[in-house]
């Protein structure tokens, strides 16, 4: 079963999560909220990724690559959707969160990350890992292969 942001039906770059592929009953999801037309859409944003991540079975683990290129302060200004996402993730949705990977970090993503943090349950943010080498989700899942998975 799929979930449809009825947003992102009318045009599928309106919001920023997509569900990548599973390997060994952990299900990656990527997200690149500089490529999101409405980047600034808290509610459509938080409603999103709710619905995409509530399809979850309970018996699989989550991991999230956060991708932060061309994020730059037009989005951080939207601090609203960050601390959503915020409140959301550790909520509701931290219980078979491995990880959070932020890839191509920049100051802002980082700034963020700084706001944000005390909305973030103590268990996500210490999954949060600033991934300063991996340019690509492909560096992510090269990674990934040499490691043994």
């Amino acid at each position: 079963m799929n979930y449809t942001c009825p947003l992102c039906s009318i045009d599928a770059s309106n919001h920023s999560l997509t569900k990548l592929k599973e390997i060994n009953n952990t299900i990656y999801y990527y997200s690149c909220p500089s490529q999101a037309k409405l980047y600034f859409d808290y509610q459509g944003i938080t409603n999103h990724y709710h619905g995409e991540l509530s399809l979850i079975p309970e018996n699989k683990k989550w991991i999230w690559i956060c991708d932060s290129k061309d994020f730059g302060f037009n989005h951080f200004i939207q601090i609203k959707v960050a601390i959503e996402l915020a409140k959301l993730i550790s909520s509701k949705f931290s219980t078979n969160l491995l990880q959070i990977i932020i890839i191509n970090p920049t100051i802002y993503i980082s700034s963020s990350y700084n706001i944000i943090k005390p909305f973030l349950s103590e268990k996500v943010n210490e999954i949060i890992l600033f991934n300063y080498e991996s340019k690509t989700i492909d560096d992510i899942f090269l990674g990934l292969e040499n490691n043994g998975f």
